[in-house]
């Protein structure tokens, strides 16, 4: 149960953070949109650690809980989706920083952050709702 309240609570703040667009329209406050002003300098170390926690959970096992159910018992079962959008939204939020490193032309980098700005929004939100209902129903999906 801890493992799925951290995961959750983890997706709900990247999805919050890759739906940035979306929030500063809907909040519309000079406060919001100064808060994510700031957090914008650390969308590199953010995006990474987005990353890594939605690799390392989905590839973990259940935390030592045992569910008795076979093949339950690893959380790639339960929590493929949220990771997957956790590891998508980390993506989306150190994109700029990840096509730097990349060799590719510019056009090409160009049409990325074209897409990026079209779907950033739609992962963070599904982001967020994925990771809320992984929480609500963790014993009642797939286990």
């Amino acid at each position: 149960m801890f493992g799925v309240i951290i995961l959750s609570l983890m997706g709900m703040i990247y999805g919050f953070l890759s739906a940035g667009n979306f929030f500063k329209k809907l909040f519309r406050s000079d406060l919001f949109e100064r808060f994510l002003n700031r957090v914008d300098r650390f969308d590199l170390v953010i995006g990474s650690f987005g990353i890594f926690i939605g690799l390392w959970n989905l590839f973990s096992p259940n935390f030592g809980f045992k569910t008795g159910i076979t093949g339950a018992d690893l959380t790639i079962l339960g929590a493929t989706i949220p990771s997957l959008l956790i590891i998508m939204s980390g993506i989306s939020i150190s994109l700029h920083y990840i096509l730097q490193v990349l060799n590719i032309e510019k056009e090409r980098k160009d049409q990325i952050l074209r897409v990026r700005s079209q779907y950033g929004d739609l992962i963070g939100i599904l982001t967020f709702i994925f990771s809320l209902l992984h929480v609500v129903t963790y014993q009642t999906i797939l286990l």
